[in-house]
């Protein structure tokens, strides 16, 4: 990612879907392997492992069965000598009792800290989200919204998500989004909300080994040119201090 990036500070993905089994991510432990593989390679040392949870549907993990999976994946990557930490977490599907999942621990937050990752979805808006932002908020949570740039409703008017920042919402874009990986409008979205400085993290929303691999360098090397490196590594700390 560059020398100048961070220094010595770890480089954190924090929503990344490697674990096997759970979601529409890794469909084993050697792609769990081989995804942890890629990162490390790449400079990433830390992971939140993110499943989906989403309420009504198959995806609505076990907070146990999450934290029993990352333990036997981090023996797993001492075993095969990756260098790479992961830490237990979701990528929450926004409902109206969001708070009081969080609040209930029913569903995980970053690192099982005070950051909770909430997924935007892809169409609209959901009529309400102000309200679930300022009620995490005022139980003392940090919500993330992850990918806005590729809801329909955002690229039509980058704007509207400057009001949720302005809530207290922090604003998580996607890696390939910036590569152009998920097409133009995606791409123009994301350079708009960091022209915005309406983006506070960078993650790979990473979900195989192939298709969509854990990366941030090229993505943070397009940050770096648009904003500079001050910027740049703000994002980066930004990411680190979702581990608490």
């Amino acid at each position: 990612m560059g020398k100048d990036l961070v220094g010595d500070c770890r480089v954190v993905d924090i929503h990344c879907h490697l674990l096997p089994d759970m979601d529409d991510g890794a469909r084993s432990w050697e792609e769990s392997l081989k995804m942890a593989r890629i990162a490390s390679e790449s400079g990433i040392n830390t992971v939140v492992a993110t499943p989906h949870w989403i309420q009504g549907t198959v995806w609505e993990p076990n907070p146990d069965v999450v934290r029993k999976k990352v333990s036997e994946l981090n023996e797993l990557l001492c075993k095969n000598c990756i260098p790479l930490s992961v830490f237990p977490g979701m990528e929450i599907g926004i409902s109206e009792n969001v708070v009081e999942l969080v609040s209930s621990g029913r569903v995980l937050t970053l690192a099982e800290g005070r950051y909770v990752l909430v997924e935007v979805p892809f169409f609209s808006l959901p009529v309400g989200i102000e309200e679930v932002v300022y009620r995490l908020v005022d139980r003392g949570f940090f919500p993330i919204l992850a990918h806005p740039e590729r809801s329909r409703d955002i690229q039509k008017n980058p704007k509207r998500i400057c009001d949720l920042v302005d809530n207290g919402a922090l604003i998580q874009i996607t890696a390939g989004s910036l590569c152009g990986c998920f097409g133009g409008k995606a791409k123009k979205c994301a350079l708009e909300l960091i022209e915005l400085d309406a983006v506070h993290i960078v993650a790979s929303d990473a979900h195989s080994s192939d298709k969509r691999p854990p990366l941030l360098s090229k993505a943070m090397d397009i940050v770096k040119r648009i904003k500079g490196i001050e910027y740049t590594n703000r994002l980066l700390l930004n990411a680190s201090r979702c581990l608490g």
